[in-house]
């Protein structure tokens, strides 16, 4: 796809927008699904290619889901399998799908009688997984790296369900490893299992969401205070009607339109009390001088004509990171963002990333092990390059707000998580076509 030209309307921005259903969350009520005893129906789901990825990766263990519109949008229905899978042999490819790797890889761990080997994209074979892996094997997995030792692809053959037990995990490296095991404990269902954490959790707010997700489908686990988690293996998943929420990464970056261009967004089908950790960024948008209201179900967001640097630690919503970085080069004054290590490892190097765009924009920034430093400016014309980052492209869209010029490679990118992103964006008036 050609690189897109992005241009700012021609009169003050001001509209009533939606997003997609969240993939954190489709993805996590799939897995559920698809191990629950009957039917269940997921509206408003998301149907990113992340999520694509999962259900073509589940119909292969034999569960059917079935797509179609309804008046919350896309709805999956999943036949659920009870816990009895077919066991699958050979490659399945989840292409850049960080999430659906590491669900997967403790999904299939746990089916006796596969034998399957995850792969994925060349950069996805970089990204960490030892963590997971060591967890599983300690449960009796069978695992295999077919690369580099740590990351994928995996070889996982499955000869009998995994033990009972405790496993002791590194809370500091990914919450989607913690959240890999907790949504795949019930498969065995005479095996109790417990994690103690070795170092502080990080990302709270998605195992808040694993841990939601489960009860919404009949699980409780036993979180104390995020130092260890049980889950008793009494517990089954059960089939149900279930309402995947607004993704409120997604909303962050229409929210960031009104805060760059002094105009006003509202998302109309968010929950403000959602357990999304992202749910909090209009917070940080008051802090640098915006007005935020809130409805029953939506937030607004009214831009300043004179935004504020602030300090902001960003480890329970490190995927609007990228996000307050772009903001934070139209403000007055320097912006410190911390909490960050966790962006060295998703898509991209998303911290050398931002560092590398921004100046091309003419804005300065430092960039360390787990935090940036943004100094506010006039940000110039620029082509971005996206580093093949859903998040990228659309952080540096929202200056198309205000700033002329801004033409963002690879597009496409955005289908991972948002892909109606760019209609939702010439919703507001900006002109989009092809540089």
């Amino acid at each position: 796809m050609h690189p897109l030209l992005l241009t700012p309307p021609t009169s003050p921005l001001n509209a009533t927008l939606s997003v997609p259903g969240s993939k954190s969350y489709t993805n996590r009520a799939l897995l559920m699904a698809a191990q629950a005893d009957g039917t269940s129906r997921l509206s408003s789901a998301s149907i990113s290619s992340d999520s694509v990825a999962m259900i073509l990766a589940l119909s292969k263990l034999g569960v059917v889901v079935h797509q179609r519109t309804s008046a919350l949008g896309s709805e999956l229905i999943v036949a659920g399998r009870a816990g009895e899978f077919i066991p699958y042999h050979g490659v399945i490819d989840v292409g850049p799908a960080g999430t659906t790797m590491r669900f997967l890889a403790a999904l299939c761990a746990g089916i006796p009688g596969c034998d399957i080997t995850l792969s994925g994209t060349p950069h996805m074979h970089t990204r960490p997984i030892k963590e997971l892996v060591d967890a599983l094997k300690c449960l009796g997995a069978d695992i295999e790296y077919h690369g580099d030792t740590g990351c994928p692809p995996l070889r996982i053959r499955c000869p009998a369900p995994l033990g009972a037990g405790t496993v002791i995990m590194n809370g500091s490296v990914s919450s989607q490893f913690i959240s890999a095991l907790l949504l795949t404990a019930p498969l065995n269902r005479s095996a109790d299992l417990t994690i103690e954490l070795s170092s502080p959790q990080i990302s709270k707010s998605y195992i808040d969401m694993t841990l939601q997700g489960m009860r919404d489908f009949g699980v409780s686990i036993t979180n104390d205070q995020y130092r260890s988690y049980k889950y008793q293996s009494a517990e089954r998943f059960v089939a149900r009607e279930y309402q995947v929420e607004g993704d409120a990464s997604g909303a962050s970056y229409l929210w960031g339109l009104a805060a760059i261009s002094g105009g006003t967004v509202s998302v109309c089908n968010i929950n403000p009390d959602s357990a999304q950790g992202d749910i909090k960024f209009p917070e940080l948008l008051a802090r640098m001088g915006c007005r935020v209201s809130h409805g029953e179900r939506s937030i607004t967001v009214t831009g300043t004509t004179k935004l504020q640097a602030i300090e902001a630690d960003m480890s329970t919503m490190p995927d609007t990171a990228q996000t307050l970085a772009v903001i934070a080069a139209c403000a007055e004054g320097t912006t410190i963002i911390t909490g960050l290590s966790t962006l060295r490892v998703k898509e991209t190097d998303r911290i050398a990333a931002l560092h590398t765009e921004l100046s091309k924009l003419g804005i300065k920034s430092e960039a360390g092990a787990d935090y940036l430093v943004v100094h506010g400016g006039i940000p110039g014309a620029a082509r971005i390059a996206t580093y093949d980052d859903h998040r990228m492209a659309m952080s540096f869209a929202m200056l198309s707000a205000k700033i002329h010029g801004i033409e963002i490679e690879e597009p496409q990118v955005v289908d991972k998580s948002f892909p109606e992103f760019w209609e939702t964006l010439r919703l507001t008036g900006i002109e989009i076509k092809s540089a």
